[in-house]
Parts: structure tokens; sequence; C-alpha cells
């Protein structure tokens, strides 16, 4: 089977997928995944696993695009207004989610570098659902604005958090390389990664104030994206920081940014389509018994540190009560970010094949299911305390 003619199949599979889920109203995501089960090698077996490795880039431009998507939520002037809550929220929700999950897949028989990864993903939270959720249920107040700059943050935390550890891993002891050597190689490409994004930022700035015609912002702008990511992968640093550091660059100098973010909206579909249907064909069932109570471990503790460290941090805040109680209902979607990331971590680290695609896989079908349901309800629920808390 040729790369076109799969391609093809993967875009047919996925919408239908997708359609078929929002009638039994379901996040079109997880028809998305469930499509890609169907026709890959685990069951009918009608995308072949070696065209897979051929629609690569497929996924490096997906999650080009989401990175670059959720930088843009990175607004200076939100983070001055209201920092010091959101800072409170997202520091002890990240790091009781980390910790939550390094302790139970360790107690499960996960080795520490995989139990170290799993952390890291369990972190990053989904604005897709998260957004498609805020336009079904506007807010009153400003939940929508801190629970969006939460999700950015989260993500920042997970890509650099990643970069790291996968660094670390890669490395090995600290005595082997020196502590100094040590820390440069781990900031080395986290350096390397916030100026490749500056500078691509700096240019899409440039694009957005000088060009006015939307088919060239568009072209331009994916062009941009596939420069970064492709740059970054060649000099073997972290793409999706590079292109999250574009996103926020461009949000905060450029006047008029939206006009380059909504040229994206226009071709976002298909990509994602193509993306998550993808990632469901990955999904290798033969390996589903060695992952799947380390997996529901996964789970449990991911929602277990996003709800209560989101609460705790939420204690320490201005927010309203409702605010409080309902923002890591919030928080538990999961997705793109994720799959990306844990794809990266199966080509970069030596586990066996699908480990850990598979869980996170697995796991992105739960937290999708539910988890939209979960923000639609914290929503809900937000809008009867509507005012803003003190900033």
């Amino acid at each position: 089977m040729n790369e076109v003619l799969a391609l093809g199949i993967v875009l047919l599979v996925g919408v239908g997928g997708g359609f078929l889920a929002k009638r039994v109203n379901l996040p079109s995501v997880t028809g998305y995944l469930v499509g890609g089960i169907l026709v890959g090698p685990s069951v009918l077996g009608l995308v072949p696993t070696d065209v897979l490795y051929q629609l690569e880039s497929i996924n490096q431009l997906a999650l080009g695009v989401i990175a670059l998507t959720i930088g843009a939520e990175l607004r200076i002037g939100t983070l001055k207004r209201l920092g010091s809550n959101i800072g409170r929220v997202f520091l002890v929700e990240a790091g009781t989610t980390f910790i939550f999950i390094l302790s139970a897949t360790m107690i499960l028989g996960a080795p520490f570098s995989l139990a170290l990864i799993l952390a890291v993903l369990g972190i990053a939270t989904a604005p897709g659902a998260i957004m498609s959720c805020v336009r079904e249920v506007p807010s009153r107040g400003t939940f929508c604005r801190v629970l969006l700059t939460t999700v950015a943050l989260d993500n920042l935390m997970a890509i650099a958090a990643f970069g790291i550890a996968v660094s670390l891993l890669q490395i090995g002891p600290i005595a082997s390389v020196g502590a100094l050597s040590f820390i440069w190689l781990l900031l080395r490409s986290l350096l390397l990664a916030a100026v490749l994004g500056a500078l691509t930022g700096m240019f899409l700035t440039v694009v957005s104030i000088k060009t006015q015609n939307a088919s060239i912002i568009l072209v331009t702008t994916l062009g941009a994206i596939m420069v970064t990511v492709g740059l970054a992968a060649t000099t073997d640093i972290p793409a999706l920081l590079a292109a999250m550091v574009a996103g926020s660059f461009l949000i905060n100098a450029s006047p008029s940014p939206q006009r380059l973010l909504r040229s994206l909206e226009t071709v976002e579909p298909p990509i994602l389509v193509a993306f998550l249907t993808l990632a469901g064909i990955k999904l290798d069932f033969a390996v589903l018994p060695s992952v799947g109570l380390l997996g529901l471990g996964y789970i449990i503790a991911r929602f277990a540190g996003k709800a209560l460290g989101s609460r705790i941090g939420a204690h320490f805040t201005d927010m309203p009560r409702s605010w409080r109680h309902n923002i890591g209902m919030a928080l538990t979607p999961q997705a793109g970010v994720a799959i990306g990331l844990s794809i990266i971590a199966e080509q970069k680290l030596p586990f066996p094949p699908g480990t850990i695609t598979t869980l996170i896989l697995g796991a992105v079908v739960v937290f999708e299911i539910i988890g939209p349901v979960l923000v639609k309800r914290a929503l809900t629920l937000t809008n009867s305390e509507p005012g803003s808390f003190k900033e």
C-alpha cells in the first residue's frame, strides 16, 4: 500500500469515527482513535505498520500546530493579572500529579525510567477538548481565562520536563559525565529550543503585521511551523517547546495575532484527524496485558493528582468557592500533547515497542470520554459565581 492511499483511508475512517462518536454524545477525538484502532494492524490490518513511518511528517506537523496554539494562550497581560492565583493552582496541581503517578507506577512494578516518563506525560492536558467545551458552555466570569492559562502552563511544563527527562535518561548517571557537563547538556537543548521558537515567533509577527492575504498567511505559517519542527528534529532539540515559544512570542508581540491564528483553523481539522487516527492505528493490543494494571494505576493516579492538587492549590487563592471545587475536573482531558510525547519517547528511549503509546492511548480514550463531561459540568457549576476574584 502506498502512503497516498493510506492517508486517504486514515482521513475517511477518522471522519467517520468522529461522526459516529458525536451521534452517541462522545467527543470526536474518541471516534478518531477508535477508527484508527479498527483499521490498524491490531484489528483489520487495512493500514500496515510500515506505512505509518512514511506518514510520520503528518504527526510532526500536527504536533507543531498544537504546540503553537497552546503557546498562544500564554498572554503576558493575563499572567500578570492572574499570575499569583494561577501559579499556586498550577504548581501544586502539576507537582501533585507528577508525584502521584511516579509513586503509583513504581509501586505497580514500573522501572524508574518508565515511571518518570509517565509522570511527566501525566501533567499534559488536552487544550482542544477544553476549548470545545468552553465554546459550548461559555463562562460569564474569568474562570475560562484561568482554566485555559493553566492548561497552557501544564503543557509548557510537560514539554520542558519531558525534554529534561529524556536527556537525563539518555545521558545516564551524573558521575559518568560530570556535574557541570550534565547540567549544560540538560539546559542546552531547552535554550536552543527557546531561541529557535523566538526567531519563528518574530518571523510570524512580521507576517501578521505586513500581510493581509489570508492564503499567504496560512501557507507562510505552515511553512514556518514545518521549518521549526524540522530544524528542531535535525538538531535534536525539543520541537514542541520551540513551537510553543513561537506561539507565545506571537501572541504577545503582534498587534494582530488572531489573523494568523484564525488562518490555522481552516487546516486544523484534517491535520488533527489524521494525527489522532494514526495514533489509534499505533495501538498494539499484544502489549495490553503487560500494561493493563499499570495503565489503570496511571489513570487513577492522574485523576487524583489533578483533582486533589488543583483543589489544594486553589485553597490558597482568592478564587470563588465553586472555582476551587471544580477546576480540577476541568483539567482531566488528555490527548494530543501526551500522545505526541509518548511517540517521541519510544523513538528516543529503549522501551519495549508500543509500551508507552499503548498505555497512553488507552488512558486517553478514558480521559477523552470522561474528561469533556467533567469540563462541561465544571463550567456550568462555576457560572453560579461568575465574578472575578481579587487580582
